[in-house]
């Protein structure tokens, strides 16, 4: 039984949201918090790692639904 492509599109579009949503976090939460809070460089980091690896499975997800 293959997996719907709709289906697959739908996954790979919310995993693309996500990785956006990951990268929001890295760049736009530390600009706008100013001096009140300080830069933590280990969140950041997991932040922007979650971002790739969001992406990467969107990337894969959709190679798996155009192939069929």
């Amino acid at each position: 039984m293959r997996p719907d492509p709709l289906l697959l599109a739908i996954l790979s579009e919310l995993f693309v949201n996500l990785s956006a949503g990951w990268f929001g976090a890295a760049f736009i939460v530390p600009i706008s918090s100013g001096k009140i809070f300080p830069i933590k460089l280990d969140l950041l980091t997991a932040d922007i790692i979650f971002g790739i690896v969001c992406l990467v499975i969107a990337f894969k997800v959709r190679k798996i639904g155009v192939k069929q």
